[in-house]
């Protein structure tokens, strides 16, 4: 019997993007026959093999950027038979495209605000339900709600639907059962952002974040034109998935390129964020600089882990880097 292993960014527009692909190519083996693992970049290589393993004859990997380790999984599946399907938006998968191709993965990818919103190329037809949450999607990924909208009553529902959903997410970005929850809700075609558990966990997400941007505000450092503040292990764990979302918002707020390092116990992550669409450049640099290959994203939003150093060095590193760079 065929059984599908669809493998997703567990943001946003990954959870989003998760759900649509189900809707439109997988309901006749939803849910008994698909398996559902979200993941985060740094890992989507051994959580693309376990998700497959033993016997999955489909692998759709969502709104994951591409990167060498994830790239060799691809093949080891193609390889044992697997069709594997790799839709993205990411900026940093791009010179992973004719590669991924010639293996005879299926490829879909542009540079479009989000992964639903590439996914829209795919689909023939898509009901008023869908089409408002690939909007949501969009406005996650930092689309303006009025331009998606075109109305500013249509913009603000499209504004809260999308905050709704990221903080209810980046709350506890750990919590298996809840991203299932809501890839299962898109699925059966109901209102996400209006579900119980979503507007309360948003508010206790609105709330954390306000005193994690007071935080940031009261430690960070100007190193050249850019911002740069760290985080200790403890401080990751009790802040969780919003750190991305700080970070924008900060860097708005501020109309300043921002760098957030914060120490994960056997990891360092770095998120950037530049209004001068540096992050990726930013990255790459860090990479040549610490060794690192996992790193992926936007020009203007990107992160990138570091192994094997300590958050001292690490903060140190990315110091050197910004002084290097310049403007951001």
């Amino acid at each position: 019997m065929d059984r599908a292993a669809v493998v997703f960014h567990g943001d946003c527009d990954g959870v989003i993007a998760a759900g649509l692909y189900i809707r439109h190519f997988l309901m006749d083996l939803y849910p008994d026959s698909v398996s559902l693992k979200f993941t985060q970049p740094w890992r989507a290589y051994s959580d693309v093999r376990s998700a497959a393993e033993p016997n999955a004859s489909q692998v759709v990997i969502l709104d994951v950027a591409m990167d060498p380790q994830l790239f060799e999984e691809v093949k080891r599946l193609v390889w044992r038979g697997a069709r594997v399907v790799f839709i993205d938006h990411h900026a940093s998968s791009r010179r992973f495209l004719k590669e991924l191709e010639a293996t005879g993965a299926k490829v879909l990818w542009d540079l479009a605000q989000s992964t639903p919103q590439v996914l829209l190329k795919a689909l023939s037809r898509v009901n008023s339900y869908e089409e408002f949450l690939i909007k949501v999607a969009n406005v996650c990924e930092g689309a303006d709600p009025l331009r998606e909208a075109g109305d500013r009553a249509r913009a603000e529902e499209i504004a809260l639907g999308a905050d709704r959903v990221k903080l209810s997410l980046a709350l506890d970005p750990l919590d298996v059962n809840f991203v299932k929850r809501l890839v299962d809700a898109v699925v059966r075609g109901e209102e996400v952002w209006r579900l119980q558990e979503v507007v309360e966990r948003h508010r206790r997400a609105k709330w954390l974040l306000g005193v994690m941007l007071r935080a940031i505000e009261r430690r960070m450092e100007s190193v050249g034109s850019w911002v740069l503040a760290s985080f200790t292990s403890a401080e990751s764990v009790l802040y969780a998935g919003l750190f991305g979302i700080a970070a924008s918002e900060l860097s708005k707020r501020l109309r300043r390129s921002i760098v957030i390092v914060r120490d994960e116990g056997r990891k360092v992550v770095i998120t950037v964020r530049s209004s001068e669409k540096k992050a990726l450049d930013v990255c790459k640099a860090l990479a040549d600089a610490m060794g690192s290959n996992s790193f992926g994203g936007h020009r203007e939003a990107a992160s990138i882990t570091v192994v094997g150093r300590s958050l001292n060095e690490v903060v140190e590193k990315v110091r050197e880097v910004l002084s290097a760079i310049g403007d951001g």
